[in-house]
């Protein structure tokens, strides 16, 4: 497995969160921990890896709850500091990666990772079928994302608009799919196909 970066790479693990490749993430950090993390993390590449907190985190949330080990590492594109010390902040979801180790030495997580890499199966035209299917759901999710954030829309519209089956997948998932677990078993399958077939499981399930 190649490493990321050749570096540890911060960890922002939280129970809500599943962060995909391509998908524009709002954020709002305000715990001191992790108010640290964001300022070293633009001191130098400016990507932090979002991480799932596993169930039962609550009775250990301010140590090193268990997080699931396969993660999407984000870049901050653009943040905004608030009169109180905290800050917005937008991160664009890069590559997925797993957790090799963690490294401490900060009070915020951090970790070596590894990348991993998307695969396809199946034939041709079964792609092809699940292609068109999720294209039919593309634009209902800009839809509903415009009545929420007409700006984020937009922004998000422009990363939509590449021809990744698999970004295409992931976005879908990401607006569809409201159980973190969920998304998560999502981001864990590599395969593209196997991918979007259990999307179309999960949606037709709802």
């Amino acid at each position: 497995m190649k490493l990321f970066n050749h570096r540890p790479i911060p960890i922002f693990p939280l129970p809500s969160v599943v962060l995909f490749p391509r998908i524009v993430q709002p954020l709002h950090i305000f715990e001191p921990r992790y108010l640290e993390m964001f300022t070293e993390a633009l001191d130098s590449q400016g990507q932090i890896a979002m991480a799932l907190l596993k169930p039962g985190f609550e009775n250990n949330y301010f140590g090193s709850p268990e997080i699931h080990p396969v993660v999407s590492v984000g870049s901050i594109i653009t943040y905004e500091a608030r009169d109180d010390g905290t800050y917005d902040v937008v991160l664009l979801g890069d590559k997925r990666a797993r957790l090799d180790r963690e490294v401490g030495g900060k009070i915020y997580r951090r970790g070596v990772l590894g990348e991993l890499e998307e695969k396809t199966s199946g034939s041709r035209e079964n792609r092809k079928n699940l292609r068109m299917d999720m294209e039919a759901l593309l634009e209902v999710a800009i839809r509903d994302i415009k009545k929420e954030n007409k700006g984020l829309a937009l922004l998000q519209k422009s990363f939509a608009e590449e021809p990744s089956f698999g970004f295409l997948v992931d976005f879908l998932a990401y607006h569809f799919i409201k159980d973190p677990e969920s998304q998560q078993s999502l981001l864990e399958e590599l395969d593209v196909s196997l991918r979007a077939r259990s999307l179309l499981d999960a949606l037709t399930a709802i």
